[in-house]
């Protein structure tokens, strides 16, 4: 069966409408540019002044300070010195020790009258008294003063129980310094023992004073 075919009409290379678009475009940019040259044209007519500027304020001349920057530094004070000890003044000692005071007595044998002769009495008699020692404490402060003892003189006279009944300073004050040296030398006391009828007994009791002086 035969198909009808209608006849192909030949094709539009470049369709009308577009064309008229393309033509307004045109249109409008040559109008721009001639505006654009004419603007160019009267500008360039125009005389152009540059307009005056106005003088500039002259600026004052600075003088500038010279400034000096110093450093206070805050004052530290030396370290006061150490005070020197005064120098040790080395004093003599005048070991003097005072003795007991003792009253001797020696009579002669007396005759009674029944002819029996009596033998003599008498006290302890000192014979040997060394020089005490002087307290090196006491020495350094300078003290002075004594000791009281108090002992027992044996029959062969020697010293037994001595013990100390006080001790002062040179003021009067109880001080017990000196106590340990004057037990000491009183322990090496050497006696002539105690007669009674001409028999050595022992005597108890006997006190010395034993002094301690500096020299001056």
């Amino acid at each position: 069966m035969d198909r009808a075919c209608s006849p192909i009409s030949s094709p539009e290379f470049f369709p009308s409408h577009l064309f008229a678009g393309y033509a307004k475009g045109l249109a409008y940019a040559a109008l721009i540019t001639l505006g654009l040259i004419f603007l160019m044209s009267q500008l360039i007519a125009s005389d152009f002044v540059e307009p005056t500027a106005k003088p500039l304020v002259p600026i004052k001349p600075v003088h500038m300070t010279k400034k000096e920057v110093v450093t206070i530094k805050e004052y530290q004070a030396p370290p006061a010195p150490q005070e020197i000890p005064k120098p040790i003044q080395l004093t003599k000692v005048d070991r003097k020790v005072d003795v007991l005071d003792s009253t001797i007595g020696i009579a002669p044998p007396v005759v009674a009258t029944d002819g029996s002769p009596v033998l003599s009495s008498r006290d302890p008699l000192p014979v040997y008294k060394p020089t005490p020692r002087y307290p090196s404490v006491a020495m350094r402060r300078g003290m002075e003063g004594y000791v009281v003892v108090e002992f027992t003189v044996t029959k062969t006279g020697a010293v037994r129980d001595a013990r100390v009944i006080g001790g002062y300073d040179s003021t009067g004050k109880q001080t017990s310094v000196f106590n340990r040296s004057a037990l000491a030398a009183a322990e090496r006391f050497k006696y002539q023992p105690m007669l009674e009828d001409g028999t050595p007994v022992e005597r108890y009791g006997v006190r010395n004073r034993i002094t301690y002086k500096l020299a001056e």
